[in-house]
């Protein structure tokens, strides 16, 4: 579940594979689900990452069209007070700024919090991530 503030809320799942047999290190990231406004309209999405695992951190990178294979941000992870794995990027988009953090609290259960400050956008985009249970 994503939180968009008063742009709305995304629910859906996410997969993540390996990319290729020959690419060991790359893992594909995919989101689907529904966009939904205040008004209640409903619209289905999705979005693809590819997580790279590098000497750096972790890097994301767009599989859309557009932005196929650049960088979206680097997460070069550390043991919080918690014990929560967490780690902190920026990216640009043209004026608007990205501020990525994700916190992983176990193997079942991750976040992501992307504040975006801009003059087009300014709002957080919270996301809660859980395994769901195996099916018996």
């Amino acid at each position: 579940m994503r939180d968009l503030g008063n742009v709305g809320q995304f629910t859906g799942d996410v997969t993540f594979r390996t990319a290729e047999p020959d690419k060991p290190d790359v893992l594909r990231y995919r989101e689907e689900g529904f966009l939904t406004y205040p008004d209640g309209q409903e619209f289905e999405g999705f979005r693809e990452y590819d997580f790279l695992n590098t000497p750096h951190g972790i890097e994301l990178r767009f599989r859309d069209p557009v932005r196929f294979g650049r960088l979206y941000v680097c997460l070069d992870f550390t043991k919080d007070p918690a014990g929560n794995l967490t780690a902190c990027d920026i990216h640009p988009c043209g004026d608007d700024i990205y501020h990525h953090s994700m916190m992983w609290h176990n193997a079942d259960h991750f976040e992501t919090k992307i504040k975006i400050k801009g003059p087009r956008k300014d709002h957080l985009l919270h996301s809660l991530y859980r395994r769901q249970p195996m099916a018996s």
